[in-house]
Formats: structure tokens, C-alpha cells, sequence
């Protein structure tokens, strides 16, 4: 019987020339994600001069940042899937999951900023953005 491993061995990318070679990335996901750099900075773009547009923009912020962190972990699955050496795969991840902190930073600060707009109280981790001095709201 013949034993097979899921792992890549270190061999495993270089032809007998002894050149690397690369998989080549989908290009439906090489699209998506520089489609979504356009979307960021189309984002950032956005007025935000008013704490009603600060809340509009970060929060379309958020919802691209969540987007990319799901597009990473699409490119996470089909590198492990294509075989690449499990490195590739982790700084993928990694790459998916700071996409993630991303998203969360933003929406959160979207909530802050549309509680001022609001006139209720920010989080209390809202550090400068805070505004329960100027509610009279105590810890």
C-alpha cells in the first residue's frame, strides 16, 4: 500500500529545471480584491466634514474592509486547496483576519460617531471621539 501526505514537501513547487513554480491566483479573486482597493479609496474619499457623514463613511468602510477579509479567506482556501506550501495559506489568514480587525475598527467607529450625531454617549472606548463630558454623562 502506498502512503500519500496532504502536506507539500519543500520540492514540491520546483520543476526539474530547478525553477519555482507559482500557481497562478484566480483571476475572479485577483478582480475582486483590486475592485475593493477602489472601493476603499472611493470610500475614503467621502466627505466627513459633519459627524452625520463621519458615521456614513466609516461605515462604508467596514463594509469594504468585511468584504476583503471575506475575499482573503476565499484566496485562503483555494491556496491550501492548490497545494501551495502551508506558509502562503497562514499569511493569507493573517491578511483575512486584519481585514476583519479592520472592519470591526470602522464599525465601531461609525456607531460612535452616529451617537454623537445622535446626542447619546459614545463607547466608553471611545477614547478622543468621546463625548460623555459634553452629555454630563459619568462612569
Amino acid at each position: 500500500m502506498h502512503a500519500t501526505t496532504d502536506r507539500p514537501r519543500d520540492t514540491d513547487h520546483i520543476d526539474p529545471a530547478g525553477r519555482r513554480l507559482v500557481a497562478e491566483i484566480p483571476a475572479h479573486i485577483v478582480a475582486a480584491l483590486a475592485e475593493l482597493d477602489t472601493d476603499y479609496n472611493t470610500a475614503a474619499g467621502m466627505p466627513h466634514g459633519s459627524n452625520v457623514e463621519h458615521a456614513e463613511r466609516a461605515l462604508c468602510l467596514a463594509r469594504v474592509c468585511a468584504r476583503r477579509a471575506a475575499w482573503w479567506g476565499v484566496l485562503a482556501r483555494w491556496t491550501y486547496r492548490a497545494g501551495l506550501h502551508p506558509l502562503h495559506g497562514k499569511a493569507v489568514i493573517l491578511a483575512a483576519g486584519k481585514e476583519r480587525d479592520r472592519a470591526r475598527f470602522w464599525r465601531d467607529l461609525a456607531a460612535d460617531w452616529r451617537a454623537r450625531a445622535d446626542h447619546r454617549p459614545t463607547s466608553d472606548a471611545a477614547g478622543a471621539l468621546s463625548n460623555w463630558d459634553e452629555l454630563g454623562v459619568t462612569a
